[in-house]
Order: structure tokens, then C-alpha cells, then sequence
């Protein structure tokens, strides 16, 4: 037959053995170091950022596997969750959590709202960010310290300490029957104690149920010694003089209904956690739950002797293969600093691992990487998961904005005793002085 051509069998099976050492070198196993020499084995596993800074030689990424479980990174009654949750609650149309069954809205969710969602559901990208920020909540009351650290590509420039508690509505079961009239979700307080020359200063948020309502921010600065309020609308705007804004935090900590949320696909990738091993908590004899000093801790390019890539890179974390989904997402108000933003979200324990950031003409700005570990009680009869570390790399002004969340320095307590009435304004003004 004119017009076709035959393949040599021998040209054809060569062909394929090119096709399928092609495909092999886009994975990666257990053992493999990922630096600038075989950057390809991780082609398609990273945000394009990350994988550049692979194949520059800023980054090595140690390919490792967890010695966990799913179930070791979840509270028991999260665990029961799993099971009495599923089908209980939906979106409304305003993006408000209501029971699925009259429609009202639930102000008392215990666990994850949405523990299975149908891959088909036209609204999954919402579901999975409102189980990001329930993931906050599995924890209680909490109280912690961390430190916000600059980092130039030649070095440390300079470090702030803090100290934040937080007190969530809903979310686990000790908000059961606490009364809620202002239907709020969370609040959360965080002073700045350290340089001396800005220690003092201070922020306080209510985050409410009602998708409609914006968040109430007041802030303190010792100089006039006076509470603000502050508009709900600058959390695009950089946060105590970083790179960080503060809806960066844990990858997006601002109301799920204040964005637009797509779906663009789910894949295995390769994600950030700081050690294959649990992290130990122990009862205090308040009779929280608390880390201790023998955590792991992050060890940057600059505090290593002889390492060759970025100063700013982590040396020492875990990578490891796990599926994400990819979200695309954009801001409602035309006034966001941002433009469209990408986050890459582990699809089972629903933590965001990245975010790449756009501006609002669409050029590439930075990226967001976030570790955490799961935490065990001895006797595993607590678990849980935590963040160690948040860091941001802005490739035009090159800095680095690194988070120390939980870390030998900082011990952070879950369940925490908490009065609400630290969250008021009085109580708030009371924290400043």
C-alpha cells in the first residue's frame, strides 16, 4: 500500500528502550540524592521553582521513606472522625460549612469537615482548603514561639522572635459546648519580643463562621502605647518588615471565601518533611501536650562547613514521594498584592507543602516550602502533626524568609489551657503592657 511505511523491528525496540529510560529517570526511590548531576529523575515531582533550584545546585534533596503511617499523624477522635464525618456537612453558596442534612450552618465540627471528597466534586479545591485550616485545629488551644530568620544568598542578615497563641472555635472537642455568640472560628494573638527595639508590638485576630464576614485585626505598638484596628484587607502586604505576608502562613491562612479555587490536577510529588521519624511529646504537668528539646533541627547551607550550594538551602530535611493535589487560586479583591498562586496540597493529610506566587501581570515572584512532622505521645495514645519550618524564597530581591517553627529552641504546647478572655480587647491590651 503506497503512503506506508514500515519500522524495523530492531529500530523500534531501541526507540522504546530510549522511550522507557526517559520515563524512569522522571522518579525517584528511597536512597537517591537529587542535586544538579540527575536533576531530571525529579522532572514533574516539583514546582518548577524548586526543580530549578535542584539543577542550579542550590538545593540536594535526600530521597527517604517515612516510618509512620497515615493514622500516626491524627489525634484518636480525628481518627473516629474519619468515619462519622463523611457525608455530614457541605458548602453552601457563599462557601459557609452548613449540615448537609437541613442546611444550617455548623458551628461545632469536630474533626475534618470533609474527610472523603468524590475526585468529581465540582467544589473539591474548597473542601481540601477548609480541611487545610481545620488541620490547625486538630491540635486545641495552642501556645508557641518561633523565630522569623533573613537569610541573603551569602549569609544570615538578621532574626525576630515571637511568641503566638491560638484558640480555634471548632475543630476539636474541647469547643463542645463553649459558648460562641460572635460565631467565631479561631483566635489568635502573637507578640514580638525580640530585637529589642520592636519588642512589644503586637496582633490580635478574630476569624468568624459567616464566609461573608472579614476577619477583625487589632494591633499594639509600644510607641504610642495604643490598640489599632487594623484592615482585614492588607494580608497581602509584608508582615514585620519580611518577605512573608500574612496570609503566606501554613501556605494560605486567610478565609477560603476571600479566594477563587481551581483544581488542576493530582500527582505524586515530592515533598519537604523534617525527620522519617515522629517527633516525642509529653504530658507537662499542666497536663498539656508538649515537644521537648531533643527535636530534630533544621540545619541551613550557611551553618554547614564545606556545603556548596545556596546558604539559604536546608541541608538536613527528608524528602519524600507522596500525591498532592494542584491548586490554582486568585484573589477576589483586585487590590491583593498577589496575582494567581499555586499550592501543592498533600491529598491525605491535607497540609500545604508549596506555593508559587505570581504577581498581578503574571510573572514569577516566589515560592513557599513548608516541613512538618507527625508527633507521638510514648505510649501513642496521643498523636498529631506539626509544622517545623516555613520558608520563603523571593528570587527578585534574592532573600530568604525562613520560619523556625517547632524546633529545639521552641517548644510548642497542644491543648493548651487557654481563658478566652485573653482574647479580648482588654485582655489583649493587659498581653502588651
Amino acid at each position: 500500500m503506497r503512503g506506508v511505511r514500515t519500522v524495523h523491528p530492531c529500530i523500534l525496540a531501541i526507540g522504546l528502550m530510549v522511550a522507557s529510560v526517559h520515563t524512569a529517570r522522571a522518579d525517584v526511590s528511597p536512597g537517591d540524592v537529587i542535586d544538579k548531576t540527575n536533576w531530571e529523575k525529579a522532572q514533574g515531582l516539583l514546582p518548577e521553582p524548586v526543580l530549578e533550584w535542584v539543577k542550579k545546585g542550590d538545593f540536594i534533596l535526600n530521597i527517604d521513606e517515612p516510618k509512620f503511617e497515615l493514622a500516626d499523624c491524627f489525634p484518636p477522635f480525628q481518627i473516629e472522625a474519619f468515619k462519622t464525618n463523611v457525608g455530614k456537612y457541605e458548602l453552601d453558596a457563599d462557601g459557609g460549612i452548613i449540615e448537609a442534612k437541613n442546611g444550617k450552618s455548623a458551628d461545632q465540627v469536630v474533626g475534618l469537615p470533609f474527610p472523603k471528597i468524590a475526585d468529581d466534586d465540582p467544589r473539591l479545591a474548597e473542601k481540601l482548603m477548609q480541611n487545610n485550616h481545620y488541620m490547625q485545629y486538630l491540635v486545641g488551644n495552642s501556645r508557641s514561639s518561633y523565630q522569623y530568620i533573613s537569610l541573603k544568598r551569602s549569609g544570615f542578615e538578621r532574626e525576630s522572635g515571637l511568641v503566638a497563641m491560638q484558640m480555634p472555635m471548632v475543630g476539636f472537642p474541647g469547643t463542645v459546648g463553649i459558648p460562641n455568640p460572635n460565631r467565631i472560628e479561631k483566635y489568635l494573638l502573637s507578640v514580638l519580643k525580640t530585637p529589642y527595639d520592636a519588642s512589644g508590638a503586637a496582633g490580635m485576630t478574630w476569624r468568624y463562621l459567616d464566609p461573608n464576614t472579614q476577619d477583625v485585626n487589632w494591633g499594639y505598638l509600644p510607641a504610642i502605647r495604643r490598640v489599632r484596628r487594623v484592615s482585614a484587607s492588607n494580608r497581602s502586604d509584608s508582615i514585620w518588615g519580611s518577605v512573608l505576608a500574612a496570609d503566606d502562613a501554613m501556605g494560605y491562612d486567610g478565609k477560603v471565601t476571600a479566594f477563587t479555587w481551581k483544581l488542576l490536577r493530582r500527582q505524586e510529588a515530592i515533598l519537604p518533611i523534617l525527620d522519617v521519624n515522629p517527633v516525642r511529646i509529653v504530658k507537662n504537668k499542666r497536663g498539656e501536650w508538649e515537644t521537648t528539646g531533643s527535636i530534630k533541627p533544621v540545619i541551613y547551607g550557611y551553618q554547614k562547613e564545606g556545603w556548596q550550594g545556596a546558604a539559604w538551602a536546608p541541608t538536613n530535611l527528608c524528602w519524600i514521594k507522596r500525591p498532592v493535589y494542584v491548586l490554582e487560586t486568585t484573589a477576589k479583591d483586585r487590590y491583593y498584592n498577589y496575582g494567581t498562586q499555586y499550592l501543592w496540597v498533600e491529598a491525605e493529610t491535607y497540609g500545604c507543602s508549596y506555593k508559587v506566587i505570581h504577581d498581578k501581570a503574571g510573572d514569577y515572584w516566589k515560592t513557599l516550602f513548608i516541613s512538618g512532622a507527625p508527633c507521638h505521645s510514648d505510649d501513642k495514645s496521643m498523636r498529631l502533626l506539626t509544622i517545623t519550618s516555613q520558608q520563603m524564597i523571593d528570587e527578585r530581591s534574592d532573600i530568604s524568609g525562613v520560619i523556625e517553627d517547632c524546633s529545639p529552641r521552641n517548644i510548642w504546647v497542644f491543648f493548651a489551657e487557654t481563658d478566652v478572655n485573653d482574647f479580648s480587647l482588654t485582655g489583649f491590651l493587659k498581653l502588651c503592657k
